[in-house]
This record gives structure tokens, C-alpha cells and sequence, in this order.
């Protein structure tokens, strides 16, 4: 095993360990986008959903982000690094001036110089995307890709599990609640 394959495997490790620490939706996004970001070296990292529409990507959890940048406007889903959503990793090395990119002034301003989207896939079907900011222009190796990508996949078990438990534990309140009013 190479090198890189034994860090990213202990890096995946890791990073799946964190996102199964908690069951919390908002915990297991944090887990997802800190871990990740710590365990590239990267500036930031975030993790988008689509909304019910399929029209615009909401950031749902961030790190190492400015609020002002995460909050700079709506992402359209037709708009913003458009082939993820097609379920492709898409790379862009120069931020700043890529035309894929919704918000360049922004992005230079936060100091973005590079950026790396992943599809989150459920069942086949992509619900988000993660993103990866760098302050250094890079280039991504395959392997990087591969690593990231599995992270994203993951990423997608992640929050199903995490809605489900939000569902299940709001069942059992109104469960406790409709039985504590029929007494």
C-alpha cells in the first residue's frame, strides 16, 4: 500500500468515525465538513443540500468558512458548479476566474483560490454536494479525487441516518405528547 492510501485510509477512518459519534443532524454536518477539512489541510469545507425544489443548494453546515462568504446569496442548483449535480467531482484550480463559479468576487475576496465539489449521492440520487476551498491553487490528483469522493458518498448515509433520528425522535414527542393528553 502506498503512502497515500494508508493516510487516506486512516484519514476515511477517522472521518467516518467522527460522523458516527453523534446521531445529532447539525453534530454529524459539523463531523462532516471539520473533519475533512482538518484532514486535507484545506481553508474550508462545505456540505450543501439541495432544497425540496431541486432548485437552489442550501449550506447546511461550514468550516473554516467566513459567515459573509457563506452567507454571500441563494446558490442556484443550475448555476453553481453545475455538473456535480450531474454527479461528477468537478476541480476548478482558478476560483476567481472559472465561469463555473456563482460568486468570483466573493471568492477571491474570502481568498478561494481553488475549489473541489463532490456530489452526495442517496440511492443513486444526488441530494447535495461538498465542497473544498483551498488558499493555494491546486492541482487534484486522482487519488485525492478517489478519497474525496468516498468521503462525499459517505457523507449521503450520513445524513439519511442523522434525518431519520431527527423523525424518530420527533414521532416519540408527539407520541409522548398525544399520550399524556388522552390520560
Amino acid at each position: 500500500m502506498k503512502k497515500t492510501e494508508y493516510t487516506y485510509l486512516s484519514a476515511f477512518v477517522n472521518i467516518a468515525r467522527a460522523m458516527n459519534s453523534s446521531l445529532e443532524f447539525q453534530e454529524v454536518l459539523h463531523q462532516i465538513v471539520k473533519s475533512t477539512c482538518e484532514t486535507t489541510g484545506s481553508k474550508g469545507c462545505t456540505l450543501m443540500l439541495l432544497d425540496e425544489e431541486g432548485k437552489q443548494l442550501e449550506v447546511v453546515s461550514s468550516h473554516g468558512m467566513s459567515d459573509q462568504y457563506v452567507r454571500k446569496g441563494p446558490l442556484s442548483a443550475d448555476k453553481s458548479i453545475f455538473d456535480t449535480l450531474k454527479g461528477k467531482p468537478v476541480i476548478i484550480e482558478d476560483a476567481a476566474a472559472d465561469p463555473r463559479v456563482q460568486y468570483p468576487l466573493e471568492a477571491r475576496q474570502e481568498g478561494i483560490a481553488s475549489i473541489v465539489s463532490l456530489p452526495i449521492f442517496l440511492r443513486e440520487k444526488v441530494i447535495g454536494v461538498l465542497r473544498l476551498y483551498t488558499a493555494v491553487p491546486c492541482r487534484f490528483a486522482e487519488d485525492d479525487i478517489d478519497f474525496l469522493s468516498a468521503i462525499a458518498m459517505q457523507s449521503g448515509l450520513a445524513v439519511e441516518n442523522a434525518r431519520m433520528f431527527e423523525h424518530v425522535k420527533k414521532d416519540f414527542r408527539n407520541g409522548v405528547a398525544s399520550s399524556s393528553i388522552a390520560e
